[in-house]
């Protein structure tokens, strides 16, 4: 059973999107795929992940923690009296693994966003921690744009000192502009600059049918 937990560089990446498309290639490919995104904050991403992969799971599974404001999760669920626990997520991906060959782990924004604003050993508990110890491998999704190779840069050096294995990155074009350089040059550069593997681009997708998805992001590396 593989783990892989979506990250991003900033918000806006593309991350829900891109958690979608993996599901949806790696379903193609014959795998049994589950999604859980472990904190939510407003929005129904999770409800629209196990809509469109067709997922029977409970949402309470597929999404532990909703709170109803769009901040950072550790002011979103103190504001909701909430208190993340990491023994729930771990619960809730324990009973997709017996059921997946393969879980994707969308996370919360960047690593660097704290679930728990309180200490856990003397430090907030932050996105990268959750990684690490649901042992899963990362897939950092970056945006094409101008500025995303400091941003990348950083999420892998941060990625590196938390001890995570990096499966790759992957490009997200959320917002379907004219590709300038930046756009078409970025990928190579930061792969090269990184030595991190650069899996792909999901392109701007304009309808979420599974035969075109199946055909504008078949370029994809899923040699996983």
């Amino acid at each position: 059973m593989k783990k892989f937990f979506i990250t991003a560089t900033d918000t806006g990446a593309g991350k829900t999107v891109v958690t979608f498309v993996l599901g949806v290639l790696l379903k193609a490919k014959g795998y049994k795929v589950g999604v859980i995104k472990p904190v939510q904050c407003a929005g129904d991403d999770a409800q629209w992940l196990k809509r469109c992969l067709k997922l029977d799971d409970d949402i309470r599974v597929i999404n532990p923690f909703w709170a109803p404001e769009p901040l950072s999760p550790h002011l979103a669920m103190r504001r909701a009296k909430m208190k993340f626990d990491f023994k729930r997520v771990q619960g809730a991906l324990k009973e997709l693994e017996a059921k997946y060959d393969i879980v994707v782990i969308e996370g919360a924004g960047g690593l660097m966003v704290p679930l728990n604003a309180e200490a856990i050993n003397n430090r907030p508990y932050y996105n990268a921690d959750l990684a690490r110890d649901l042992g899963a491998r990362v897939i950092i999704v970056s945006r094409l744009g101008l500025g995303t190779i400091n941003h990348t840069l950083l999420t892998v050096n941060q990625a590196k000192a938390y001890g995570l294995k990096i499966q790759g990155i992957i490009f997200s074009d959320a917002r379907g502009r004219s590709k300038s350089l930046p756009e078409r040059t970025n990928p190579s550069e930061i792969e090269k600059l990184s030595k991190i593997k650069v899996l792909g681009v999901v392109p701007y997708i304009k309808t979420f049918k599974l035969t075109d998805v199946l055909r504008q992001c078949k370029k994809i590396d899923l040699d996983f």
